[in-house]
């Protein structure tokens, strides 16, 4: 019987199920992969690895475990560990294994994404970006901390950086067929951070395609600025809730002023890979029908002859290069036969139909065509003719591209060896697998012991099952009223939303402090002055330091009436809208926004600690029904009544314990104020309570009145907008807030 060497058995093992992403194997089922020689370096250089590890992560209880061979490093935030590639441990040098150990570790001190949105993170790019920012950041803090470290990291990017760059070129070119502009706009702050940090003038590289470079150029000041937020070792040492601001800081930094620019290379590239799907269509039709039938006619006819001629090259070029390595890998699996290797990756096996059931590329051969060898022209033909598809079919071509990126995107965000692992997506998948409470584990209750007793609990039963029913039927129906009205006003909040992100962006102070003798950069023109006045190097001042981080510089606080009223002429759907839009905006923003209703109830949407998820949106949307109950006075609700002192004055206490230096309280009326009994007296009269918060506290108050007769709002809201149709209230609550950030008197 032949045997196995360790190295191909270890491939072969790679190919298994629970190796590649079943359960994890342990350290000895690893390594009994190798030879008894092979088993004494690796755990050798584990236990080396492990001390580091600890010393970096100031976690003496992180388990430091051998990954699958091949399978890379990462830190794993949800079980706390950190797994080695023994692969690694076999070929790398000691110092390139120590820089990863401490690039992990360092991610287990400072790397923190709870708080990034799931809908911004699965946006295609946006994880790249972070990783692509996030791994300098890292960096940086071991390297500050621990001098050491930089040694450690020349070696490994010396190593790595071509590789790296390498093995994005062949997968672009194997998968897509062009090089997506964003990535290469990553790789280049990855290229420039490592000039910076050996002390060499970082200039942008010529080679990089033009749009490339002016993003590059508009936003590399801020990945700077981003990637030097890090806590000190004092300070990381001292307070978990310094390190989440540090982490929350140099991620606003990135989405506000980073990520704009970058969406728009990730939007050209998305139009690149459509113009890719729709050519693999022809590429099938081609091989379906013969030369020059694959072409669609009416694309012919907008074609000149040379550029009619180049297009069918091109095609025919895919297909003949898509053969040919179809038959070397055939060739390839029947040396492997003969030879008894039992280690055939799955992916040679089975190239070429990577694309699954759905995708046109599924069961038969196929290849991207280089898109960088088309010419401009017959590019921009194509894709003024996908324009001119159904939208259904050009819905198919965008989800393809989409899918085709975001592969790309994984694999790239796997090959940066310090990787978020433990990113927003990765753990709404985990939440999602947990078991739900129906079947979690609970107390057995004891038997009934009489007839009486076995009835009633029949019938507490009985009574549970139907409110169950009851409650999933409601929680659907609100979910659905959200994203309903959800998607009538998209547009609305993506408008709104990058207007504000520039209001925010512009409004932003300096995070850096000038004048100290030692510091992380210099201030260049300060240095100038002072050589002009011959001060010397050692006695400048021209060095910058960060300043701590702070939170968001507003609260806002929505107060929403929710009487029986607002359940008349289509009020509370408009104000609904409108909500949607300011409430999606502002999160996504970051900012931090409270959403209240009342009638002669107080109702909490979400709160400031909160993010908008799943469930606050599926509370939101019981709002509409709260006001048709309010108006049939039923639930106790004292009919068409609107407690707008007595709710004022509870939302104003709790935005007053918001640490931010702009409050807002946003109150969306369509009444007069008109206490019920349980809420009725002087202290609860609203021209009382809004002239006690404007005089003895920093909150800014408006009102706006919803639709028409709601004068009322200017004698009670100094800063106001009345008689709002209630069709416009989602235009006009954007602009209100535009106007209320830019200049609170300005309504």
């Amino acid at each position: 019987m032949k045997t196995i060497a360790p190295e191909q058995n270890w491939k072969a093992a790679r190919n298994t199920k629970e190796v590649r992403g079943g359960d994890p194997v342990s350290d000895a089922g690893i390594l009994a992969l190798f030879s008894k020689k092979e088993q004494k370096e690796i755990k050798y250089k584990q236990r080396v690895l492990s001390s580091l590890a600890y010393f970096i992560g100031k976690d003496f209880e992180i388990p430091v475990e051998l990954n699958a061979p091949g399978a890379g490093w990462h830190w794993d935030f949800k079980e706390n560990k950190i797994r080695i590639d023994p692969k690694d441990l076999l070929e790398k040098p000691l110092d390139y294994l120590r820089y990863l150990v401490c690039h992990e570790g360092s991610h287990r001190r400072i790397s923190r994404t709870d708080f990034i949105p799931l809908e911004t993170w699965q946006q295609p790019g946006f994880s790249f970006m972070m990783n692509a920012i996030e791994d300098p950041r890292v960096d940086n803090f071991v390297a500050e901390n621990y001098p050491k470290f930089k040694q450690f990291s020349q070696t490994f990017h010396d190593v790595e950086m071509e590789n790296l760059k390498k093995k994005y070129q062949e997968a672009s070119k194997e998968r897509l067929g062009h090089q997506p502009r964003f990535m290469r706009a990553g790789f280049e702050y990855l290229r420039l951070w490592y000039k910076e940090t050996q002390g060499q003038a970082g200039e942008i590289s010529t080679s990089l395609p033009q749009e490339v470079r002016q993003v590059v150029q508009k936003t590399i000041a801020s990945a700077r600025d981003s990637w030097w937020r890090y806590p000190l070792k004092r300070e990381a040492d001292a307070d978990e809730s310094l390190i989440n601001k540090y982490a929350k800081v140099s991620y606003e930094i990135n989405l506000d002023e980073v990520w704009p620019a970058f969406k728009k290379l990730v939007d050209e590239d998305m139009k690149d890979q459509r113009v890719q799907e729709a050519l693999t269509d022809m590429q099938l039709s081609e091989q379906q029908k013969g030369k020059g039938q694959g072409v669609p006619q009416p694309l012919k006819d907008s074609l000149t002859p040379q550029q009619q001629r180049e297009l069918e090259d091109a095609i025919d070029k895919a297909i003949e290069s898509a053969a040919e390595a179809e038959a070397d890998r055939e060739a390839k699996k029947e040396r492997e036969k003969n030879k008894g290797e039992t280690g055939v990756s799955e992916g040679e096996s089975t190239k070429g139909s990577e694309q699954g059931e759905g995708h046109p590329q599924a069961g038969r051969v196929g290849r991207p065509i280089d898109l960088d060898s088309l010419s401009e022209g017959l590019k921009q033909k194509i894709k003024e003719f996908i324009d001119l598809f159904p939208p259904e079919k050009q819905k198919e071509l965008q989800e393809r591209a989409e899918q085709e990126l975001r592969e790309l995107e994984r694999e790239m965000n796997e090959a940066l060896e310090g990787k978020l692992s433990e990113n927003p997506e990765k753990m709404a998948q985990q939440a999602a697998s947990e078991k739900p409470e129906s079947e979690r584990a609970i107390s057995i209750p004891r038997e009934p012991q009489t007839d009486f007793e076995r009835e009633q609990d029949k019938q507490r039963q009985k009574d549970l099952e139907q409110y169950r029913d009851i409650l999933e039927k409601t929680l659907r129906k609100d979910a659905n009223v959200y994203e309903r009205y959800r998607g009538e006003v998209l547009p609305m909040i993506e408008s709104l939303e990058n207007d504000l992100r520039e209001i925010f962006v512009a409004r932003r102070a300096s995070r850096w402090k000038s004048g100290f003798k030692t510091g992380k950069r210099i201030d260049i023109k300060t240095r100038i002055q002072e050589k002009a006045k011959g001060i010397s190097a050692v006695e400048s001042k021209a060095w910058q330091k960060r300043e701590l981080p702070t939170e968001k510089d507003y609260a806002i606080s929505i107060l929403v009436d929710l009487s029986g009223s607002m359940a008349h002429g289509g009020k509370i759907q408009e104000t609904f809208k409108a909500l949607i839009v300011l409430a999606e905006a502002l999160n996504k923003l970051s900012i931090k926004v409270e959403i209240l209703g009342f009638n002669d109830r107080f109702y909490e949407y979400q709160a400031f600690s909160k993010d908008m998820d799943r469930e606050t949106r599926e509370r939101m949307g019981g709002m509409i029904e709260e006001t048709v109950v309010a108006s049939q006075g039923g639930g106790g609700h004292a009919s068409n009544q609107t407690d707008t002192g007595w709710a004022t004055k509870l939302a104003s206490e709790r935005l007053a314990r918001q640490q931010a230096g702009e409050k807002f309280l946003i109150t969306l009326t369509d009444g007069v104020p008109q206490e019920s009994p349980a809420h009725s007296g002087a202290e609860y009269r609203l021209d009382r309570v809004v002239n006690h918060i404007m005089r003895e506290s920093d909150q800014k108050l408006i009102g706006l009145g919803i639709g028409s007769g709601t004068e009322h709002v200017k004698k009670y809201y100094p800063n106001n907008l009345a008689n709002i149709d209630a069709k416009e209230m989602a235009a006009k609550l954007a602009d209100a807030i535009r106007e209320m950030i830019v200049n609170y008197q300005r309504f």
